[in-house]
């Protein structure tokens, strides 16, 4: 029985795109959240460095750090994790069209 090899491949990008995104949003989120205070108000903030939120979240998300405290608030941090795994299916799903038109390569 031929399978496509696309049909391989694709899942096992997805999942190590997936694992290795979380696996570093749980470390950010446990690791390094605290509570800060604005007025009365409590935020909870993320420290992120300004080479993590470059290399890892993009440039337009350094504009979303405190400049000051090097923090990032728990809101957009999730949303920050929620675009990327929207942008993950996104390239799997190119991928996959691909190889799929492209190549049909079957193993």
């Amino acid at each position: 029985m031929a399978v496509l090899l696309a049909a391989i491949i694709c899942p096992i990008v997805f999942a190590i795109c997936f694992l290795s995104q979380t696996i570093y949003f749980l470390y950010k989120v446990l690791k390094e959240r605290r509570t800060d205070y604005v007025g009365d108000t409590p935020v909870t903030t993320v420290h992120m460095s300004e080479g993590e939120a470059s290399c890892c979240m993009g440039w337009a998300w350094t504009s979303c750090i405190d400049k000051s405290t090097n923090r990032i608030t728990l809101k957009v941090f999730i949303a920050w994790y929620l675009v990327c795994l929207c942008f993950d299916i996104l390239v799997t799903a190119i991928f996959y069209v691909i190889l799929y038109h492209y190549r049909r390569i079957y193993v």
